[in-house]
């Protein structure tokens, strides 16, 4: 894609000329059952398919606002981008594009595709950082030459300091930066601001950046069928049992634990809020780690372990999370570990793909007559009991709608 970009002008009158001029709007384990093996290819698609409707979009200027970024004028469809540890590297595999670069890979959910044979090829991927949290270079940047950059400038500027000329160096050499905040809920105390977008929201945005508006709604289609199959299912409201939903890993040994807030604009958390559950830390969020007195004041229903569903195998968890909760003395007090309710979900990679595999597999731990028994590795969920369809998944990531 030839790098033709204009950043618009910040007077209204230009933002509003432009508009006009609009043509429209692999992780950490893998479950030795989910393994599939991954066919790679060469071109900037999943499992080498050309989307349709990418292709037959002509090459009218468009304008997206992604929150909190200015509003940017694409000339062409962006056909590569770059993402950090975010849902944005789900939601461009769940439009059938493989990311060009990445902050790092060693909690992605590569599981998934690999369950569903999505291709995800780690060599085409250039590491932008050392890790998710430290070694950014523009270097690095300038090489992987992506067309848009799926990263919050602000969670860039927690590990470097980098002011805007910086950034407009980078932009003007290969593209922009549209990403935004997508993992805490509001009331979290890392973050004072809440996230502008739910998943879904930033996901259609993310869909008119690519221009592929059908497999956006196409999506909405299969989570609005999932959405209706839990819905259906639920208890009422008052008989909904409580969780302590805990991030940055569940180490029972040390005795703190870090609180996850349930809301609906906190991606991380959203398989639990969804599923109607209480929070049990509701309006008395800790500023920090809380201890095993805290946990058992509040004394939950069930444990929710944020992220290990993506980042660890079933043997794992109850090596590391399970087990170790059963045999700290403390932890045998706890209610949600005398009646098994230990869980895990999807956590800080929330896209759509990890969405639909999350709240099936919460579904499954908390509500089983309902639901269907949970087998504890991702891929042994029988094919009568999945609660949405693998098949017409893939079918959307490839463009078959």
């Amino acid at each position: 894609m030839a790098h033709r970009r204009q950043i618009l002008a910040s007077s209204a009158s230009l933002i509003a000329t432009a508009l006009a001029g609009c043509a429209g709007n692999a992780a950490d384990g893998t479950d030795s059952t989910d393994q599939v093996t991954s066919t790679a290819t060469d071109t900037g698609t999943v499992n080498g398919t050309d989307n349709p409707e990418t292709a037959a979009s002509d090459s009218t200027p468009y304008t997206v606002q992604m929150e909190p970024n200015d509003p940017y004028t694409f000339e062409e469809v962006p056909e590569t981008y770059g993402v950090g540890t975010s849902p944005f590297i789900d939601m461009g595999m769940a439009l059938g594009i493989h990311p060009t670069a990445t902050t790092g890979l060693e909690r992605a959910p590569l599981k998934f595709y690999d369950l569903l044979d999505l291709g995800f090829d780690e060599s085409r991927v250039t590491k932008i950082a050392s890790d998710a949290e430290s070694g950014y270079d523009k270097e690095n940047f300038y090489a992987a030459d992506a067309d848009v950059w799926l990263i919050s400038r602000n969670n860039i500027g927690r590990y470097v300091n980098w002011d805007d000329s910086d950034f407009e160096d980078v932009e003007s050499q290969t593209g922009p930066f549209l990403g935004t905040t997508l993992r805490f809920a509001p009331q979290a105390a890392v973050q004072d601001e809440p996230n502008p977008y739910t998943m879904s929201e930033a996901f259609e945005k993310v869909a008119e950046i690519f221009q592929r508006q059908q497999q956006f709604q196409a999506w909405q289609s299969l989570h609005d069928d999932l959405t209706s199959t839990i819905e259906d299912g639920l208890p009422p409201e008052d008989e909904r049992p409580t969780v302590a939903a805990i991030w940055r890993g569940v180490s029972p040994d040390t005795g703190r634990f870090r609180i996850a807030p349930l809301h609906r604009l906190g991606n991380n958390t959203k398989s639990y809020y969804r599923l109607g559950m209480q929070d049990a830390f509701e309006g008395q969020y800790p500023d920090g780690p809380v201890g095993y007195e805290e946990l058992l004041r509040a004394d939950p229903d069930y444990i929710g372990a944020v992220g290990a569903l993506t980042s660890t195998t079933h043997e794992e968890f109850v090596n590391t999370v399970i087990e170790p909760f059963e045999n700290n003395e403390d932890g045998q007090q706890l209610r949600a570990v005398q009646n098994g309710n230990v869980i895990r979900s999807g956590g800080q990679y929330m896209g759509p793909i990890v969405d639909l595999f999350s709240t099936e597999a919460v579904a499954k731990q908390v509500y089983p007559d309902e639901f269907g028994e949970w087998p504890g590795p991702v891929g042994d969920v029988p094919e009568s009991e999945q609660l949405f369809d693998r098949q017409r998944l893939i079918d959307i990531v490839n463009g078959d709608l």
